[in-house]
């Protein structure tokens, strides 16, 4: 990390003072006094260093990871070479930024490829905003099979917990998703939709509140609701989060289906 580095050359310093004044003589003692006050400074604040930093130079994605968004990621796959590494780089920045917490884990060691999933996910709908991450929301569990939890007492796949601040999925249907585009509901982008619009109550949503919404949205992606609330695990799911996902994973039957309220959702994601 880059705090580290930039606070090497005064751990160096400290120490050379420390060994004169243990070796030589005393009075060499005071000298390592700012240094070892600098070397505080950078580890206090070394998160919002490395994040001031890597917003400027943003970390990189190894080139097995970049295959698999290019495979699997039709918001990503379709973006031209310049946006494709400022992709790249936001969801460098949303991993390294986020509170990755794995349960049930191998040595609580989350696979770099869920985080990626998950990061490309959140990408997707902060694309071309300023503001990447999701403040409310940056602590992320993430179990391997579908879990229970307080407020949903029985095995399900996704979650949004407002109290907590957190966001909980099952790698399971995650990354099956993820491998199957278009095929299958990605949970994924169901809860950082939801995310997004608590993150952004003001922007001019469409209500998708009309009778015949759910059938509508079953037409444009073969996805009826029994589908995506059996994905989540969850029944009584709102439309709004479920035309989130449909209008980036199925954007041109979308469009065809819910022609103004893809000019609502262009402007919101877009502005």
């Amino acid at each position: 990390m880059f705090a580290n580095l930039l606070a090497l050359p005064f751990l160096i310093c400290m120490l050379f003072f420390l060994y004169l004044a243990w070796s030589v003589d005393g009075k060499y003692a005071p000298y390592m006094v700012p240094f070892l006050v600098v070397s505080a400074l950078i580890y206090i604040l070394n998160p919002q260093i490395n994040w001031w930093w890597y917003s400027r130079n943003a970390p990189k994605l190894n080139q097995d990871l970049k295959n698999l968004l290019n495979r699997f990621c039709g918001f990503y796959s379709t973006l031209p070479p310049e946006d494709k590494r400022k992709f790249e780089g936001k969801v460098g920045l949303f991993r390294m930024g986020t509170n990755w917490t794995p349960i049930a884990w191998p040595e609580d060691n989350l696979p770099h490829d869920i985080e990626l999933v998950l990061a490309a996910q959140a990408v997707t709908l902060n694309f071309h905003k300023e503001q990447i991450l999701f403040p409310a929301f940056e602590k992320v569990i993430v179990y391997p099979k579908p879990f229970p939890s307080p407020e949903h007492p029985y095995p399900h796949s996704s979650e949004l917990y407002e109290p907590d601040g957190c966001l909980i999925f099952s790698a399971e249907n995650l990354m099956r998703a993820f491998f199957n585009p278009g095929k299958l509901y990605q949970v994924g982008l169901h809860e950082y939709a939801k995310a997004y619009l608590l993150a952004n109550p003001n922007d001019n949503w469409p209500p998708f509140e009309a009778e015949d919404t759910w059938e509508k949205l079953e037409k444009l992606s073969g996805m009826s609701r029994e589908h995506v609330e059996t994905t989540v695990g969850l029944s009584g799911l709102d439309a709004l989060p479920v035309a989130i996902h449909h209008f980036f994973i199925f954007p041109k039957s979308f469009e065809a289906t819910f022609p103004e309220e893809a000019e609502a959702l262009k402007n919101n994601f877009s502005a």
